[in-house]
């Protein structure tokens, strides 16, 4: 799938001057490693777009890969925060992983360049270099450890099948969404559909988890994780 294909063009403004000068490099690091590509987005194109110089991205963040390695907490950070919101951990395992999915969906929806960005990381990052999927996957298991039922699971592993559901449910939809996206479009015969809107199935609304066939099995490849 060819990346000018998914990827948005840049925002048509930049980073608001009301936020700080690191919040500002995060923003315009964002929005360029979602529009160009990590090894595209110069370290001189990120500080023209934030407005801020190079020393002070430099005293910010240290080199081009630390920026990185901000960027990706922060969006973890973020989607966690919206996410846990929607989650009721006093609920059976199933019923929380499926919140859980529908939280992250949800906070994702409105935010266009993290979507961009993840995507183009899922696509790209072959050498697995970017450390935001492998903090995602580490925060959806915690959320989900939180659960009883999943304190009281016995197994080496009983948080593999669920997490991995989550991980895919999210993740793969929005890498799939251009195309769900071009499809609409067509069969709706609408040129101005917008970017995360699927007509009769909006981005947030993907159906819940039902428990894993592997359930039990200590740990389950993403390829392999499937529903009833």
């Amino acid at each position: 799938m060819p990346i000018s294909s998914v990827a948005p063009q840049l925002p048509d403004a930049p980073p608001s001057l009301d936020l700080t000068g690191k919040a500002r490099i995060r923003q315009a690091a964002l929005q360029l490693f979602a529009s160009k590509g990590y090894a595209q987005a110069s370290l001189r194109r990120i500080a023209q777009r934030a407005s801020v110089s190079l020393a002070l991205i430099g005293h910010h963040f240290g080199s081009k890969l630390l920026l990185r390695e901000a960027v990706d907490r922060w969006i973890v950070r973020r989607l966690g925060e919206a996410a846990l919101s929607s989650v009721d951990l006093r609920a059976p395992l199933a019923a929380a992983a499926a919140q859980l999915a529908h939280g992250y969906q949800d906070g994702l929806e409105a935010e266009p360049d993290m979507r961009a960005y993840l995507r183009r990381t899922v696509l790209e990052d072959v050498r697995g270099e970017a450390q935001v999927l492998s903090l995602a996957l580490e925060q959806i298991r915690q959320i989900l450890g939180q659960v009883p039922e999943a304190m009281r699971a016995g197994g080496p592993d009983p948080l593999a099948p669920w997490s991995a559901q989550v991980f895919v449910q999210v993740f793969g939809q929005l890498v799939l969404e251009p195309a769900l996206r071009r499809d609409a479009k067509r069969r709706a015969g609408s040129e101005t559909l917008p970017a995360g809107t699927v007509p009769g199935a909006p981005f947030a609304a993907s159906p819940g988890l039902r428990r894993p066939r592997h359930a039990d099995a200590a740990a389950v490849p993403l390829g392999l994780v499937h529903s009833r």
